[in-house]
């Protein structure tokens, strides 16, 4: 019997405080993934600026900026190091969440299993959480994980290209006339911008759905994606309700800590004044780090709705 959907997020809830140490390795998941992607600008771009005769402390305005894309640009060896660096970054943090997720999602069906079909119950049914569980999840998964990523966020890519060409071709088409060519790219964008924000809504749910998938059947990427995505169209109303529900209290809650920065802007007004923003910056410091555990804590709650769903499909297929 398929569960409402209140039902279905507050097991995800359940499952996600019980197991709260996920929403913890999260959140030193960005913090890692942070502190990776400053040593990488400053071990890859600076030494490049530096080679070139840019230095960002010469950087002050919009003709700076132009002059050094454009010194950039005539060093086009250095530019193509530049992309192949970023590259290889993106790699590792797809690598590094893929880790992370599998190990993740283990945790939260194992926790929905455990937890059974009941509805009401203490939230310790949901306890399975251990260091060895997470670490056998993540070893074991990271890989078909990754290619889930890869496979369906690689096909989105494809799909965001039906809108775009056509869009170009009007453009080069109407070159000769300045204004139809930039009326048809200013709507051209917005429509693409639309079919951006739905292809990226539409893939979430996918690649969330495959990765509770994945960890309820043990079953490879192309054969987790396609059940998932079976899943996702049998029961769109649910997934999609369940989606729009936690993206609802993600933005609620990342409007609620960008609040705090108003002391900065206040700070601006000011005139720049340099002792207001010193002691403002412990408060801001503080609202950056919740939001990013509030932010851990809402993909721990959005992963284990959709275990939620993964397990009941299973338990119907036994």
């Amino acid at each position: 019997m398929k569960r409402g959907v209140i039902e279905t997020l507050r097991r995800g809830v359940d499952n996600t405080i019980a197991n709260w140490q996920l929403s913890a390795i999260r959140f030193g998941e960005m913090v890692l993934l942070t502190i990776i992607s400053i040593l990488a600008v400053i071990a890859m771009v600076v030494p490049i600026l530096v080679s070139v005769g840019i230095h960002l402390a010469d950087i002050k305005g919009p003709e700076d900026i132009e002059s050094a894309v454009t010194s950039l640009l005539s060093k086009w060896v250095l530019l193509l190091w530049v992309l192949l660096g970023i590259t290889v970054l993106l790699l590792v943090f797809v690598v590094i969440h893929s880790f992370v997720e599998a190990g993740c999602a283990r945790v939260l069906v194992d926790g929905d299993r455990n937890a059974g079909p009941a509805v009401a119950g203490p939230r310790q049914r949901y306890r399975m959480f251990s260091g060895e569980r997470w670490v056998s999840g993540a070893k074991s998964g990271w890989w078909n994980i990754f290619w889930i990523y890869n496979l369906a966020w690689g096909l989105g890519g494809l799909i965001l290209l039906i809108p775009l060409i056509p869009v170009l071709a009007l453009v080069l088409v109407f070159q000769e006339n300045p204004a139809v060519a930039a009326g048809v790219g200013c709507v051209g964008l917005v429509v693409f911008m639309l079919f951006a924000i739905i292809v990226a809504v539409v893939m979430g749910m996918w690649t969330n759905r495959a990765i509770a998938q994945w960890a309820a059947d043990q079953t490879g990427a192309r054969a987790t994606l396609r059940v998932a995505w079976r899943a996702v169209k049998s029961d769109l109303a649910r997934h999609l309700l369940i989606a729009l529900a936690i993206f609802v209290v993600a933005m609620a809650g990342s409007s609620f800590f960008a609040s705090f920065s108003m002391f900065a802007a206040f700070g601006e007004s000011l005139g720049r004044n340099a002792s207001f923003n010193m002691i403002t910056l412990p408060l801001r410091l503080v609202s950056s780090l919740l939001s990013s555990a509030f932010s851990a804590l809402i993909a721990s709650w959005y992963l284990a709705s959709y275990s939620a769903l993964a397990v009941e499909d299973v338990s119907s297929r036994a």
